[in-house]
């Protein structure tokens, strides 16, 4: 199934997915965020949706989704596309599901994912009159995928993802030529920081 083609044909469920997981898709593909010259990526892609934030999702040559992050996290996320929709539709805000130490335990991991859940679904409820589980049912629905209310594989499926090897890594260049790179694993950076 072709989600980036439905999503951009379909304007209502697109802003849906906005509601729902904070991702807008853009109408076409761009060049990812390069800095003005002084970010490179080591696997080529193109930017197909971008978060609140202006974090970017880039779809790697390779078929997978890579992510940037405003803040300079860079990493994979999903191995394709249906993982990807699956994985934001089922953890949405899923940068709160970032703690290293849950992953070691699937029965911790399974109670991590329940509490962070269960604070989502109250603060979009207090702060913006959501329904975050009957949106994600929707949206679900409306684009064929499962939503679990158990999202341990899902979220392991991340983990081996984002830590796989080759991992997806920005390099930023400063104007005296010296190089930063990071470690190319979302759980590792966003989660030290």
């Amino acid at each position: 199934m072709d989600f980036i083609k439905m999503l951009r044909e379909d304007h209502d469920l697109s802003d849906l997915l906005c509601d729902v997981c904070d991702i807008e898709i853009f109408p076409e593909f761009k060049t990812p965020e390069d800095e003005f010259g002084h970010l490179a990526y080591n696997i080529s892609g193109k930017t197909f949706a971008r978060a609140g934030s202006g974090s970017e999702y880039i779809l790697l040559e390779d078929g997978s989704i890579g992510f940037w992050g405003s803040e300079g996290a860079c990493g994979r996320i999903a191995d394709n596309l249906q993982e990807f929709f699956e994985f934001v539709v089922n953890c949405p805000y899923w940068q709160d599901y970032l703690d290293e130490d849950a992953y070691q335990d699937q029965g911790e991991l399974r109670e991590f994912a329940r509490e962070v859940y269960a604070e989502h679904v109250e603060t979009e409820s207090d702060l913006c009159g959501f329904d975050l589980p009957e949106g994600q049912k929707n949206l679900a629905e409306r684009m064929g995928i499962e939503k679990k209310s158990d999202v341990v594989d899902i979220l392991m499926r991340f983990y081996y993802c984002t830590t796989r090897e080759p991992r997806f890594v920005s390099t930023y260049t400063e104007d005296d030529g010296s190089k930063h790179s990071g470690t190319g694993s979302l759980i590792e950076s966003l989660w030290r920081k």
